[in-house]
């Protein structure tokens, strides 16, 4: 018999919850675990609402909620309203990867759901690769040098986003 690391097993513990019928309302929301420590890479491209060049650079020197969504994303939506209430409370404080959608469908979506925040524009998952991103949504919480210090995978509340975003400013390398 060999032994599993115990983050192994909570992973695969979460894995089979979620995919448990018995785990109801639990799989409704997205699930916030602890972040590699490790900085994105850079990431810039055009915004698919406003047609303007976006960089990550541009939050230089501030935490940040990295948010990969998608028009097409059911969960998306749904966690679209709860982006809108987090940012009305943390002004530029977040960045969107619109992930393999269309422009259109990007507009449609941010005059649907009310969603102001800039995001780029990545059709073809090339800045998903480099995150090593798993699906959408899923939501990296930056600290100031914008290390990954929390990973919310699947839909986000508005307390859930608060969490990880104290995380982000309580990071020693955030002070």
């Amino acid at each position: 018999m060999s032994l599993r690391p115990p983050a192994l097993l909570a992973a695969a513990a979460a894995s089979l919850a979620l995919a448990s019928p018995a785990a109801g309302a639990r799989s409704q929301l997205g699930q916030l675990v602890p972040g590699s420590g490790r900085a994105v890479p850079p990431l810039a491209g055009i915004d698919p609402v406003t047609g303007k060049r976006v960089s990550l650079a541009q939050w230089r020197g501030r935490p940040l909620l990295l948010n990969l969504w998608g028009s097409w994303c059911s969960p998306c939506r749904r966690e679209a309203r709860e982006l809108a209430r987090f940012l009305a409370r943390h002004p530029r404080s977040l960045l969107g990867i619109d992930v393999e959608d269309s422009k259109a469908g990007a507009r449609s979506f941010a005059r649907r759901y009310g969603t102001r925040f800039p995001s780029i524009f990545d059709p073809r998952d090339r800045l998903v690769h480099r995150l090593q991103a798993t699906g959408t949504p899923t939501t990296l919480f930056l600290d100031r040098r914008h290390r990954v210090v929390a990973v919310l995978y699947g839909p986000g509340t508005l307390a859930l986003f608060e969490r990880g975003y104290r995380l982000a400013t309580r990071s020693p390398s955030s002070r």
